[in-house]
């Protein structure tokens, strides 16, 4: 309401105002969006496939992804959906959220042991980091596309690539995760406990200790067994 009568003030004692702002507005919307969404969008073409590209060469990360999103999978199949996060590394992968030590190494235990026996859609999740980068990226190549064919910055150019991204995104995240981003080849993969993890973090000379995440610890198959030897 305030900013109505605002408006009706500045077109009672100054249109000339007024009509200064709707000619800002249009410059923004017309020229300075375009411009930013086209930049953004040559950014993604250029960084959105090598961060995908950086999993798929590691099978390692690929399965404690998989096993990750099991894990997830298999606390939300008893518990209904939850707010918590992961990511994967080559010795394991982490989880942040409200969530008990024992019921997350229960879960993913469980998950692995879903997967090695062919339940292989655990490995997917809709909440899954690659969602954002193939969503993100599929809208610069449908903006870049509609670029060179109507060879002119526009508006429409940028809301159908938003709707084609909204639409399709989710589509194209799952194949992406079931083909690219995880391993579903979790055979001889073993899981060797848990940990609760704090991170130091420092601003302006003092530290902070972040929110606990629990790391789950895997052994890829590849590694074999950790031998010690004591001598008499």
């Amino acid at each position: 309401m305030p900013v109505i009568i605002f408006f009706l003030l500045l077109l009672l004692f100054a249109p000339w105002a007024l009509g200064l702002f709707l000619v800002f507005l249009l410059i923004f919307l017309f020229v300075f969006i375009p411009l930013g969404f086209a930049a953004q969008s040559f950014m993604w073409l250029i960084l959105g496939p090598g961060q995908l590209l950086r999993v798929l060469f590691n099978k390692k990360v690929r399965r404690n992804h998989a096993l990750e999103h099991a894990t997830v999978n298999v606390i939300e199949e008893r518990y209904g959906p939850s707010n918590i996060a992961g990511m994967a590394y080559e010795d394991g992968f982490t989880l942040k959220g409200t969530l008990d030590p024992y019921l997350a190494l229960a879960a993913a235990r469980e998950g692995l042991y879903r997967m090695s026996r062919g339940e292989r859609k655990l490995a997917v999740h809709s909440r899954c980091g690659t969602t954002i980068v193939v969503t993100n990226t599929l809208a610069a190549i449908v903006f870049v596309g509609l670029l060179i064919i109507t060879k002119h910055l526009s508006l429409v150019s940028i809301l159908l690539a938003i709707l084609c991204a909204h639409v399709f995104g989710a589509f194209f995240s799952k194949i992406v995760q079931y083909y690219v981003t995880t391993s579903q080849d979790v055979r001889g993969m073993t899981i060797e406990g848990v940990e609760i993890r704090s991170k130091p973090v420092s601003f302006l000379g003092m530290k902070f200790m972040m929110p606990a995440e629990l790391f789950i610890l895997t052994r890829q198959p590849e590694e074999g067994l950790n031998i010690e030897v004591i001598n008499p």
